[in-house]
């Protein structure tokens, strides 16, 4: 062969078409490996690349010692020769193709043998006429050949084919205690004769079957909640709602298994009055936008005060590949109740603050934690002064300062902080103005304890003048 700037000028006829057979794409480089397979130390860029090079005139032998066929490569300036001779043959390159081809069916038919994958072949009646080593070990798997001599694999016409790919799956049983095995089957056609290539994908089938299952749990977990869950996907559309949604909202079970996007989710129930009435439209559809973001951020609560006296508690949270789901959990039996206990916990305390008894409340650790308008009328303390979170034993001080010694002070701080049963009990202390005080302390529940003092005024001394 001989090439001038890295095109065929001259060849031999054999040599071309093979060439032309195995789709040659017409570099030097791309010949090599038509006689790397015979002749052993072949440059890579073979003739010196496609254009330019430096010149030389290189000789290579064959690789088994019994081929006595030597190649020839040289090169001068734009030119380059291929010149193939074999003492042993007149027909030098026409036995060299024979030899190239048979080289290449070797290989096809080795890697096919030793494939892990099963593949076999079918004549035109259906009956297995080539197969490899994988799909031999599954005849032997299944029992045997099949008497008809038909794949032991089943039909592949006969299964439905896979939505996204052109290939079939096949469930293989070997009748047996044995689990089933799945393959995906791709078939081709050519001159009457059928190939099949199976992958084995028994691992990927119970994954999505245990995927499905799992997937099932959790519509049959979500189906019993009683908090509305909307789970909008990475294109923002509704993928997955349960029954608690549909209760809370009354929202049309067409409508949502219809997949709307969000902003059309928000505004259905705007329409049905199950969020505030936004005081700006206008303004309302961007704080949508803003509500969503926060709730990717994993950041969005809010808390929906309805005009039918009903509240809603909504909080919206990220999930994996960009999807949001947000949660919608009825808490007006919670707002009511906690409604209730404010006004009776006010109410207690307006009774309190109208007593003319200063009361006082420690806490188990002996920290004044309540005190009434009373009280601190009583032991002479001003508005702006601090009067809670300080312990017994400073609080105690304090009334021992404004009162004559008295042991009672000293009893009431280990009454305070005690562990022992504990019982309410009495006493009477004279204050430093005379007035004498009555004093009542009685355990709480939880350990607290409770202060009670009233005055009584002081008695006046009378004094009787006789008369002479």
């Amino acid at each position: 062969m001989r090439l001038v700037k890295g095109r065929v000028v001259e060849g031999d006829s054999s040599l071309r078409n093979l060439l032309r057979q195995e789709a040659w794409d017409n570099s030097l480089p791309g010949l090599h490996k038509f006689f790397s397979f015979r002749f052993a130390g072949l440059p890579l860029e073979f003739l010196g690349g496609d254009a330019s090079g430096s010149d030389f005139d290189l000789s290579f032998k064959a690789r088994k010692a019994d081929d006595s066929a030597e190649l020839r490569l040289v090169r001068k300036g734009n030119t380059a020769f291929l010149d193939l001779r074999d003492p042993d043959s007149v027909h030098a390159m026409p036995k060299h193709c024979t030899k190239y081809r048979a080289h290449v069916q070797q290989l096809t038919s080795w890697a096919f043998s030793n494939s892990p994958h099963p593949v076999w072949m079918t004549d035109s009646d259906g009956l297995v006429c080539w197969a490899n080593r994988a799909y031999r070990k599954l005849e032997t798997e299944a029992g045997g050949p099949r008497p008809d001599g038909r794949p032991v694999i089943p039909d592949a016409q006969s299964t439905p084919s896979l939505p996204d790919r052109e290939q079939r799956r096949v469930r293989f049983s070997t009748g047996e205690d044995q689990p089933d095995r799945w393959f995906d089957i791709t078939e081709e056609v050519n001159k009457g004769v059928h190939t099949f290539h199976a992958i084995d994908v028994t691992a990927v089938v119970q994954a999505e079957s245990a995927q499905q299952n799992f997937v099932q749990t959790l519509t049959k977990t979500f189906a019993q909640l009683a908090t509305g869950l909307a789970i909008f996907d990475r294109n923002r559309r509704l993928a997955l709602f349960n029954p608690a949604l549909l209760d809370l909202t009354s929202l049309d079970t067409e409508y949502l298994l219809g997949r709307p996007g969000y902003l059309s989710f928000f505004d259905k129930l705007r329409d049905e009055k199950i969020m505030p009435e936004p005081r700006n439209y206008a303004s309302w559809r961007d704080q949508i936008l803003d509500l969503i973001a926060a709730a990717e951020d994993g950041r969005y609560q809010e808390t929906w005060t309805l005009p039918t006296d009903r509240t809603y508690r909504v909080t919206g949270r990220p999930h994996p590949n960009g999807a949001v789901a947000f949660l919608i959990e009825d808490i007006s039996a919670e707002v009511t109740l906690t409604r209730r206990f404010r006004e009776q916990l006010d109410l207690s305390q307006a009774v309190m603050e109208s007593l003319d008894d200063g009361l006082a409340v420690f806490s188990p650790q002996g920290q004044l934690s309540y005190v009434n308008e009373s009280y601190r009328a009583l032991w002479g303390l001003a508005q702006d002064a601090p009067s809670l979170d300080i312990s017994v034993s400073d609080a105690s001080r304090h009334w021992q300062s404004l009162c004559d010694p008295d042991p009672i002070w000293g009893d009431f701080r280990d009454f305070v902080v005690g562990f022992e049963e504990r019982s309410e009990w009495d006493a009477t202390v004279r204050m430093s103005d005379g007035r004498l005080l009555d004093c009542r302390f009685k355990p709480l529940h939880g350990g607290a304890t409770l202060a009670a003092f009233r005055t009584t005024p002081a008695l006046r001394e009378v004094a009787f003048q006789g008369t002479a």
